[in-house]
């Protein structure tokens, strides 16, 4: 019984490929470790409590603290009906004791049918792409953005802050944030051109990277913890810019500042756009577009909108559709997701209702 079990967890642990890269429905690094009286039972062990534990950390992320209370107790067998695929990282194994970190992938349609069974309310749709810079200050003063190179020996001196980020999974969220992946960021900024945070710089770095918010994230390391203070930039197509302070964060460790952080901004994000009951409303809409390309683009954006039911194509044109939406929520929210997509939903005077490239 016992061989037959962990085939069928070996068989999923055989990589079947995650989810897109920002999918919310992808849970990285979660922690797995058990001791049994032998190898093969702890590993089962571990998995088991390592899938459930995977479902507990998505469902921190959709919804909203007063919500899970509706959720029963969570089964292996549920958990393992709504992933798709398992990836095993910094894996060790003994005799008896088997540990390592988790990266799950869940199919969508499977939880959104669980969620909706329990009558639990819940957020997908995610918010706009944040880049951080995560700078760190040194005792001796110095601002260190990113990873340094020993000349001679080769030996690559990680920046602990910008690891957590690189490593945290957190381009996942629902407000996902991910840090300059590679060393071509080393050619735009460094660490003491980002803590003077000049926004025709922070611009250019945020069109190299395809975002339009970028946050400098300033972390300083004593013996009380971490302490992390920084200003969040957004930028749009009309040149406009603007700023908000990010609260002060201290917390014993760099991965720690960083998830607070993220869950801030995601609670934020499920506050507003959360629905609650509530029917569906009908619009109609001229989506604009100068190419097939960005057609297909805004396309996708709308039927991605996770408070968008259907979208019918009415008619199409070189440069635009008129398009029959049904969303539920408020027009507020679906403007704010719409955004976060990269398309804008606004009245024109001569058009009506909108959906334009952001």
């Amino acid at each position: 019984m016992m061989r037959q079990l962990f085939a069928a967890i070996a068989a999923i642990v055989v990589w079947t490929g995650l989810a897109e890269a920002d999918s919310p429905y992808t849970v990285v690094g979660v922690p797995i470790d058990a001791t049994a009286d032998n190898a093969l039972e702890a590993q089962t062990i571990a998995m088991r409590r390592g899938q459930v534990a995977a479902v507990h950390a998505l469902l921190a992320r959709l919804t909203l603290p007063e919500d899970r209370l509706q959720v029963p107790e969570i089964t292996n067998e549920a958990a393992a009906e709504m992933i798709s695929g398992l990836q095993v990282r910094n894996e060790q194994r003994s005799a008896t004791r088997y540990l390592g970190e988790l990266t799950v992938s869940f199919d969508p349609r499977a939880v959104r049918i669980w969620l909706n069974g329990l009558g639990v309310p819940f957020v997908e749709g995610q918010a706009r792409e944040i880049l951080v810079l995560p700078v760190l200050q040194t005792a001796s003063g110095n601002y260190w953005l990113w990873n340094t190179t020993n000349p001679e020996t080769g030996e690559v001196n990680e920046q602990p802050w910008l690891r957590a980020w690189r490593t945290g999974g957190y381009q996942h969220a629902l407000s996902p944030v991910s840090a300059p992946s590679g060393d071509a960021g080393r050619m735009l900024i460094d660490g003491n051109s980002a803590v003077q945070m000049n926004e025709s710089q922070l611009r250019s770095v945020a069109q190299a990277y395809g975002v339009s918010r970028v946050a400098v994230m300033v972390a300083r390391q004593g013996e009380g913890g971490v302490r992390v203070d920084g200003r969040l930039f957004s930028f749009d197509g009309s040149g406009e810019v603007s700023s908000q302070q990010i609260p002060t964060i201290a917390t014993n460790t760099f991965r720690g500042a960083a998830t607070r952080f993220v869950t801030d901004l995601e609670n934020a994000w499920k506050a507003e756009a959360i629905v609650r009951g509530g029917g569906a409303e009908s619009l109609n809409v001229t989506v604009l577009y100068n190419s097939l390309s960005e057609w297909r683009r805004l396309q996708n954006a709308i039927t991605g909108t996770s408070l968008i039911r259907s979208a019918q194509l009415d008619a199409i044109a070189p440069t635009g559709a008129m398009m029959t939406l049904e969303f539920r929520g408020q027009f507020s929210q679906l403007q704010r997701e719409l955004d976060a997509r990269g398309a804008r939903l606004m009245e024109d005077p001569d058009l009506g209702l909108v959906v334009r490239s952001r």
